[in-house]
């Protein structure tokens, strides 16, 4: 059973044509060995951005598996604290401009910023 499970790597993938490329990214067309053609984003990491280590997918769902980052939210922070100190919010809201900046600078787009998805590491800092 273990060896009919393959892990689908850069190797299964033929690379054609270039179709957009930034600083920290570029999209390629490319084909399977099936045959089939896809187009294939390849994104530089950040040390802002939470590390995704595997992914995977069933018939309803698709699963992420992330970093662990014990700090919580900032959501969370701000419930349990009901109200900050000016200079801890001065902080988290410098930090958030320097997050968001951050992956602007390497060509992403977040979305759903809010702050549910501002994570907290371990030493204080932000990550998105």
């Amino acid at each position: 059973m273990r060896l009919q499970r393959h892990q689908i790597g850069i190797d299964d993938f033929k690379l054609l044509t270039l179709i957009g490329k930034g600083s920290f990214r570029e999209v390629r067309f490319c084909r399977a060995k099936t045959s089939e053609v896809f187009a294939m984003k390849k994104l530089k990491k950040s040390s802002c951005i939470v590390k995704l280590f595997y992914s995977f997918q069933d018939a309803d769902y698709l699963y992420l598996i992330m970093e662990y980052l014990p700090g919580g939210d900032i959501m969370t922070l701000l419930m349990r604290e009901d109200i900050l100190f000016e200079d801890v919010a001065r902080f988290y809201m410098a930090e958030s401009i320097l997050v968001i900046h951050s992956i602007h600078q390497h060509s992403y787009i977040h979305r759903d910023i809010k702050p549910d998805n501002l994570i907290l590491v371990r030493n204080g800092h932000l990550k998105l």
